[in-house]
């Protein structure tokens, strides 16, 4: 930034406090990227902007308290985290997608470091007699690229079990029928019938079907690496992570009218081999995914 021709340097970056929907959210702006945190849902984030376009899906059901069942409360975002007890329907009696993401921060603040600008807050997932777990996120948005970095801290004196998906959801108009998609997939699984009649088809982008079902497939990445790039918006998004961390990528694929959306999820685990991960007491696990915007 040339500090002679910015005087404020609100014309270039800014985090704003905000409220949304009863929601208490921070809105951040860095150059060509805009993103929406949400405070009263983990610090996940609403939405994605790139140059103007949005990046993200946003379900028919908004942003809410969720009070209903998974689908009726199911919001998408651009950032869906799912855990810290549960992912899909895997552990009994626990929410579809695990409680996290409706747990509100016990602390949350944005600040500038260099030509960043840095998102940080605190959920904790605890209970009498129960476990203890805090996670600490700290985002770390530039001009072109966004930093998600998340640590685990056992706060208990006992081992903890856990387990942690993060839903990345793309959406109309960055989502459309020219988008390609690369997946550096060594082995790809599809999770339901229909998605195995469809496998021929599971990285090419459909025009909507008004009904029908969605597709998941697994994905084991030969590196973690994907590249979403829509070539009409001129516009590439490539997300990178440690698949020691991340060894299962799931592909969500809806292309049903309506909820059109496009789910890359790094997971810690499939859900036909459902296996929860250990932290043991007073000790801390950190998770990172990189997304750079072109």
């Amino acid at each position: 930034m040339n500090e002679r021709k910015v005087g404020n340097k609100a014309q270039i970056r800014f985090a704003h406090e905000i409220f949304i929907a009863d929601k208490r959210c921070i809105l951040v702006q860095n150059g060509a990227l805009e993103l929406l945190f949400n405070k009263d849902n983990a610090l996940d984030i609403v939405w994605a902007k790139y140059k103007g376009v949005n990046l993200s899906f946003l379900s028919k059901n908004g942003l809410n308290d969720g009070a209903r069942d998974f689908v009726g409360n199911f919001e998408g975002g651009f950032l869906y985290t799912c855990g810290m007890d549960n992912v899909s329907s895997c552990v009994e009696g626990k929410p579809v997608h695990g409680s996290l993401h409706y747990k509100k921060c016990d602390v949350a603040y944005a600040y500038e470091e260099g030509e960043n600008i840095v998102v940080c807050g605190e959920v904790r997932e605890c209970a009498l007699f129960g476990k203890n777990l805090v996670m600490k996120r700290r985002f770390i948005v530039s001009e072109s690229s966004l930093s998600i970095c998340d640590t685990l801290e056992n706060l208990d004196f006992r081992d903890t079990q856990y387990v942690l998906l993060y839903h990345i959801n793309y959406g109309h108009p960055f989502l459309d029928e020219c988008l390609q998609l690369e997946i550096p997939a060594a082995q790809s699984d599809p999770l339901t019938e229909i998605a195995k009649q469809r496998k021929t088809d599971m990285f090419r982008i459909t025009a909507p079907i008004d009904g029908g079902d969605e597709d998941v497939y697994y994905h084991t990445l030969t590196e973690g690496r994907i590249r979403l790039t829509n070539p009409e918006k001129q516009i590439s998004v490539e997300m990178h992570y440690d698949t020691a961390d991340f060894p299962v990528t799931l592909e969500w694929k809806s292309m049903i009218s309506g909820d059109y959306a496009l789910g890359i999820e790094p997971s810690l685990t499939r859900f036909d081999n459902f296996k929860m991960r250990t932290l043991k007491a007073k000790e801390q696990k950190s998770y990172q995914i990189k997304i750079n915007f072109q």
